[in-house]
């Protein structure tokens, strides 16, 4: 197994005004289109792509059809992703709460038909998903094991050293960036947590973890600890390729490269490749800001021989390859 495995990750879905809350009725899906053209970028940096892809993409027949024509790409990888605001069965309102927006925080019998309506949408299309993504990071033990009994061998919805004050939000400030098998059912591939990478360009990752959640309360707050720290010595940074997450990217991959780590993942949004579809790439030259920091960044790993390119699933296949040589099965 190579030293660190790579992917680009894309929330593959509807465009709509997140100002707006979470709508039942959002159908947009005109950012689609844009996916031939991030494609062809990533196949020309040799780079493999896992799309995470909801329903509102699947149920429409023009973009369903890009979705099928990207799924026969040698670099591709069509993985499952969920809103659980805008997936039948709806809710009667014409938008849900913040905590219903996390598929974790609603009954569970509607919870797993909003997961079944989308793989069979997938199946409908002739696509069996074997990754998986949750809108809003949403994830949780009965939805993996739900998942995993229909194919899914990876679960990409970590975000390490993170949660956020939306109600409901999940807490992952205790996961870092290794991956974390669960033995769902004994005798089978095991399902694979796959975080996205959030970390910080100093170790210990724990300490620093805290250092900006005390920073975040009063009066620390008052006293800008964060961002003094930020400007002397020390970055949080998401392989996010969005603005402004992203904008130091190259920075943490210089200090991940010491780490020996199994994999990493960027990651961004279908809508920020059209400018003005979201708060990421409001203009064009957002837009071409996240191709020059894709190009910068995959152009970086492909000169350290310690990385390599892969699928979501790839990556769980080679882990699960991994555990069952180390524990001689």
């Amino acid at each position: 197994m190579p030293s660190t495995l790579f992917s680009i990750t894309v929330d593959t879905e509807e465009e709509w005004d997140w100002s707006s809350g979470y709508r039942t009725d959002s159908r947009d899906v005109s950012n689609i289109h844009a996916l031939e053209k991030f494609q062809t970028a990533c196949d020309e940096l040799n780079a493999k792509v896992t799309y995470f892809v909801n329903h509102a993409v699947l149920a429409n027949q023009t973009t369903a059809r890009i979705i099928c024509d990207l799924a026969n790409r040698p670099n591709v990888e069509i993985g499952m992703h969920i809103h659980s605001w805008n997936t039948p069965p709806l809710n009667a309102e014409t938008a849900v709460s913040e905590k219903e927006s996390f598929l974790h925080n609603i009954p569970r019998e509607i919870a797993i038909q909003k997961l079944q309506t989308v793989l069979d949408t997938f199946n409908e299309n002739g696509l069996n998903p074997t990754s998986f993504r949750g809108g809003r990071y949403s994830t949780s033990d009965w939805m993996q094991e739900f998942l995993h009994r229909n194919g899914i061998i990876a679960d990409a919805s970590i975000l390490p050293f993170t949660t956020w004050p939306d109600d409901g939000a999940p807490d992952f400030r205790d996961r870092d960036l290794i991956p974390v098998r669960r033995d769902i059912q004994s005798g089978t591939h095991g399902l694979w947590e796959i975080p996205l990478t959030l970390a910080y360009t100093k170790k210990p990752w724990t300490f620093w973890r805290n250092f900006y959640e005390l920073g975040q309360e009063t009066p620390f707050r008052q006293l800008r600890m964060t961002a003094i720290a930020e400007r002397l010595f020390i970055k949080r940074i998401w392989l996010n390729l969005e603005h402004p997450l992203g904008e130091h990217s190259t920075k943490l991959l210089q200090s991940l490269r010491t780490e020996n780590l199994p994999c990493i993942n960027f990651t961004l949004h279908s809508s920020s490749l059209v400018a003005g579809l979201n708060s990421y790439s409001p203009t064009d030259i957002h837009v071409s800001d996240l191709y020059n920091r894709l190009r910068t960044c995959i152009s970086k790993l492909n000169t350290w021989s310690e990385f390599q390119t892969a699928t979501v699933t790839e990556v769980a296949n080679l882990l699960e390859k991994q555990h069952n040589e180390n524990s001689g099965n």
